[in-house]
């Protein structure tokens, strides 16, 4: 079983035209080399969480994880609110019937989201946002903060597995699910390393 593991990508979105007939947003210039990538969407037709959550979908179909977004030319709040969340790897979802701030958790191994009450302030949802995380997955915030602890042990010898650990577990939700993975993909690479020297 081989394990894909994608790579992290700083998204920048601006409002614009889209140039392709019948799109309301679209992705240009990918660039591996740095990890980034710019989505750009018709104000006018689809909001910015909603191009967001397509890009990402979008994105992971050919091994990129969104792990950072950047709102280009938007107010400070608004920039703040993506930014902090999508560190989290959560989706936005302005203008939502719940009455507070809260996460919900995809049913389909999927980004979690971050629903903001329509005419919420901004600002605040963004002060809630570590607590409403810490409520909704508990057990992905006791992972990170075992991370975080090993990282701070290990003296830097392993923080880039650590890291990718962090956002396979930030991405899917499941830090067992993410540890199981990992550790077939290590142990495979064993048996291998194993055979070839036999």
């Amino acid at each position: 079983m081989t394990i894909t593991i994608p790579r992290d990508l700083a998204l920048t979105v601006r409002r614009g035209p889209v140039t392709s007939p019948g799109k309301v947003a679209e992705i240009c210039d990918v660039r591996r080399t740095d990890g980034t990538a710019t989505l750009v969407y018709d104000r006018h037709r689809i909001n910015p969480g909603t191009a967001v959550w397509f890009a990402r979908i979008l994105l992971r179909e050919h091994g990129y994880a969104v792990s950072e977004v950047i709102l280009d030319g938007m107010g400070p709040d608004i920039t703040a609110l993506f930014r902090d969340a999508s560190r989290l790897r959560l989706n936005i979802e302005l203008g939502s019937r719940v009455t507070t701030p809260k996460v919900i958790d995809c049913d389909d191994n999927g980004p979690a989201s971050y629903q903001v009450p329509g005419g919420w302030d901004l600002a605040d949802a963004t002060d809630r946002l570590p607590a409403a995380h810490a409520a909704a997955r508990p057990k992905v915030v006791r992972a990170l903060r075992t991370i975080a602890e090993e990282k701070r042990k290990n003296g830097g010898i392993i923080d880039t597995a650590l890291d990718v650990a962090a956002g396979m577990i930030l991405e899917t939700g499941d830090p067992d699910q993410v540890w199981d993975a990992l550790t077939r993909a290590l142990g495979q690479d064993e048996s291998e390393r194993t055979q070839v020297s036999a």
